[in-house]
């Protein structure tokens, strides 16, 4: 396969869904303004269920919000009131009841409407519209889709065993999850992973043909664009990438929470999609093989092993098709897009399961019966010997390791822009606490070792200890 005949005839975000928060900084007055607002819209929703209709997408009454005219549905959607339509976005509302966690507005933007326009502007069009009923909000997005579409590569159903799934290490491989789409006998496409993270390669030119009401990309995009031939067919690779995945990835500013950082790191996703859902360059014939799950060597039929179609993967390289496809919109990724690590604050649970581990060991250890004056001389002998293979005692110990989970909820924040719920009220006890014990080490031995201790830790903490 030539790389020269393969052709990028567009790239665009082709999917692109978001959920509004009220922000904190609403008044009683805005809050009040936008419910009414919502009451509204409820009394326009009850208009259109007395709509007599056998299809409920044709059941809905008109109404307008600035220059946008709308459909206000009879139906909704699951934790939301209403639902607004028109040819370029739909919006469900539910009214503020408090300044939780929970979205109020959930905007759907139409393919169409981000073909025509592009995604940037698309949304300050809708951002405006919605700044004039809930003038603050805190965006954030929940699912985008990134598309391209080519011509100079006819997919088959082989091309289902060129694909493959590499982990964070881009070495070793995964089983995806994978269905083939086909119209009679013909093959028109392919879907590889789940729904929080997938691809989709399917036959845009057939997809076109049967539904007319997709043709706008055609004008829209295709023939703008000088590559373009009539007369060739053309796929669409198609990456999903939903909110449930993007908040366990982190970009250059950040975890992929917040709508500016995602489409800030739309080359970085790109090239973090084609890094883990990879095409090999497998000859016809290899991918018979792996198909068959055998090959033929001296005449005799010789089963192939999974490690066995890994290395021919490896060796075979990435398809030229790949290489084409390394850029968004000629843009290169300048960013490594990795895993998210939540650290875990504690919980009072780990606690009750120590508790009852240390019963469980105790009573195994006496053969199931319980003598408490065992368990304290347990305890004590542990407490001896932490004295003298570190110079302090288990209770100091534990206090040295509160100060490094301290450290690793602003390390944590340092590196991935986010707040470990309870920090602030953590870091404030734990200064009191710490202060205190120092204040009370008055006399000598082994406890010397742990003021130098807490004054080395703390110092890397608040920055306000000495080892005066």
């Amino acid at each position: 396969m030539s790389q020269n005949k393969l052709r990028i005839i567009n790239q665009m975000v082709d999917t692109l869904k978001f959920h509004y928060y009220p922000s904190q900084n609403l008044t009683s007055k805005q809050m009040n303004d936008y419910n009414v607002f919502i009451e509204d819209l409820k009394d326009l929703k009850a208009q259109a269920m007395n709509v007599k209709a056998d299809n409920n997408d044709t059941r809905f009454v008109n109404t307008k919000i600035q220059h946008h005219k709308f459909n206000v549905m009879a139906r909704s959607v699951k934790s939301f009131s209403v639902i607004l339509q028109n040819g370029d976005i739909s919006i469900a509302f539910k009214s503020i009841t408090d300044k939780s966690n929970n979205p109020i507005l959930k905007v759907e933007f139409r393919s169409e409407f981000l073909t025509r326009y592009g995604y940037v502007h698309c949304i300050e069009v809708v951002n405006k519209l919605i700044s004039s009923f809930l003038p603050e909000f805190t965006l954030k997005t929940s699912e985008i889709h990134l598309a391209t579409d080519i011509q100079g590569y006819d997919f088959t159903e082989l091309d289902k065993d060129r694909m493959s799934f590499r982990n964070r290490g881009l070495q070793d491989f995964t089983e995806i999850d994978n269905t083939l789409f086909s119209s009679g006998i013909k093959k028109t496409g392919f879907s590889f992973g789940k729904d929080a993270f997938m691809l989709r390669i399917y036959d845009k030119t057939h997809q076109i043909n049967y539904n007319k009401h997709a043709g706008y990309v055609k004008p829209l995009r295709w023939e703008m664009n000088e590559l373009y031939n009539e007369d060739e067919k053309v796929w669409r690779l198609e990456f999903q990438f939903r909110r449930e995945y993007l908040k366990t990835l982190v970009g250059k500013d950040g975890i992929l929470d917040g709508f500016e950082n995602v489409l800030n790191s739309i080359p970085d996703l790109w090239k973090h999609a084609t890094d883990r859902f990879v095409h090999y360059n497998l000859s016809k014939e290899q991918c018979v093989d792996i198909y068959l799950q055998e090959t033929q060597h001296q005449g005799k039929t010789i089963p192939l092993t999974r490690e066995t179609i890994k290395m021919r993967k490896i060796r075979a390289g990435i398809s030229p098709l790949w290489e084409k496809l390394s850029t968004f919109n000629n843009t290169q990724s300048n960013f490594d897009i990795s895993k998210y690590k939540e650290i875990k604050k504690p919980e009072v649970q780990y606690v009750v399961n120590s508790v009852k581990s240390v019963i469980s060991c105790t009573t195994k250890l006496l053969g199931g019966n319980w003598d408490k004056n065992l368990l304290t001389e347990i305890i004590l002998n542990a407490n001896e010997e932490e004295i003298i293979k570190k110079g302090y005692s288990l209770l100091d110990g534990a206090k040295l390791k509160a100060v490094e989970h301290l450290n690793q909820m602003k390390s944590h924040y340092h590196r991935y822009g986010t707040v470990v719920d309870g920090f602030e009220e953590y870091n404030d006890n734990l200064q009191e606490n710490l202060l205190n014990t120092l204040k009370a080490i008055d006399d000598k031995g082994y406890r010397d070792n742990f003021f130098e201790e807490c004054v080395k830790r703390g110092t890397i903490v608040y920055g306000n200890y000495t080892t005066k």
